[in-house]
């Protein structure tokens, strides 16, 4: 049967032996230098685009699909990471390292804001509450030492009950100044953070600011991967993805995220408007190509079994008929 004989030929065409192969790295080469070649409004309608990002939003396809992918990959990151005990700093050129101290020290890099919002809350607050308490509690006890040995007491304490006495008004002495110091901090705590939250926006710029950040970024570097994740456990992962998951439906149901997307679409194609895509993209004769070979080489394998799919063949068989038919009644019309 002709038709049945025109089907598995195109099939056979279309994915068997060198020739489609090779096709298709051409193909791969001759689409790369169209696209750069075509204005960018013929290849996005905008309209369109917008309509497909309110459906991806309202459907929930694009999370639903994309849960599972990045639960895994993340999974997966993860357990990659804590397996890497290099430095990160072993991996990477000394100038790289040197520019990304400077860009962490780079003046006026870091807000005031951030560190008044470091230097709030109850947490930090506690945290200073405790740390005062102990300094002024140690140093409230140099005073009636002091006082101690430099009285009566103090120089005759080798005679009789003398030190037992001394030590026991130490002892009281103590007793007094705690609850004053600790009335003390509650006042002033608030107060001591700031002022330190000033003093540190003040000279946020300073050498030795700028230096203690150039020197936070040489433990990071000086860190390996697995220890970075080393604290991630499965709980923590579940959080990130549950947190992941609620975040993206939010956005995805907000209508003021929607009206975004709208804006930022407009805004990119209003950019883009009568220039290439080479030209956006800013690919000139001199710049590197795309991989063409290894791209292809890579896809090779997708594309044989896509064609190969049955709802392929059965779309492919059907364009034969659609052909043939043609051509029979083109005939019998005398065409």
């Amino acid at each position: 049967d002709k038709r049945e004989s025109a089907k598995a030929w195109l099939r056979a065409r279309l994915t068997e032996g060198e020739q489609p192969r090779e096709e298709w790295r051409a193909r791969w080469a001759a689409a790369w230098e169209e696209l750069l070649d075509t204005p960018v409004d013929a290849l996005v309608d905008v309209e369109s685009t917008k309509r497909l990002a309110d459906e991806l939003a309202e459907s929930q396809i694009a999370i639903e699909l994309l849960r599972p992918i990045s639960e895994r990959l993340l999974h997966a990151a993860i357990e990659e990471l804590r397996q890497d005990d290099e430095p990160l700093d072993q991996r990477m050129p000394a100038e790289v390292r040197e520019r990304m101290r400077e860009a962490i020290a780079r003046p006026g890099l870091i807000h005031p804001d951030w560190v008044h919002a470091m230097l709030r809350g109850d947490a930090v607050e506690a945290v200073l509450n405790d740390t005062l308490y102990r300094v002024l509690k140690d140093f409230s006890t140099v005073i009636p030492r002091m006082m101690t040995k430099a009285s009566v007491m103090g120089r005759f304490s080798v005679i009789g009950g003398a030190g037992a006495l001394a030590e026991r008004v130490i002892r009281e002495v103590e007793k007094l100044l705690e609850p004053e110091i600790r009335a003390f901090l509650g006042e002033q705590t608030g107060r001591v953070l700031e002022t330190m939250a000033d003093y540190a926006s003040e000279r946020i710029d300073d050498p030795e600011q700028l230096e203690f950040r150039a020197g936070f970024v040489d433990f990071v570097l000086s860190r390996s991967p697995a220890f970075l994740v080393g604290s991630v456990d499965e709980d923590a992962i579940d959080d990130l993805e549950s947190i992941v998951d609620a975040t993206t439906r939010q956005l995805a149901e907000s209508p003021e995220a929607r009206r975004a997307v709208r804006s930022g679409i407009d805004r990119a194609l209003e950019t883009c408007s009568g220039k290439t895509l080479g030209e956006v993209l800013e690919f000139d004769d001199s710049a590197a190509e795309p991989p063409i070979d290894a791209l292809a080489a890579a896809t090779w394998p997708a594309y044989q079994r896509l064609i190969g799919s049955p709802h392929a063949t059965r779309w492919l068989d059907a364009i034969v008929d659609e052909l043939l038919d043609h051509i029979d009644h083109g005939t019998d019309r005398g065409e």
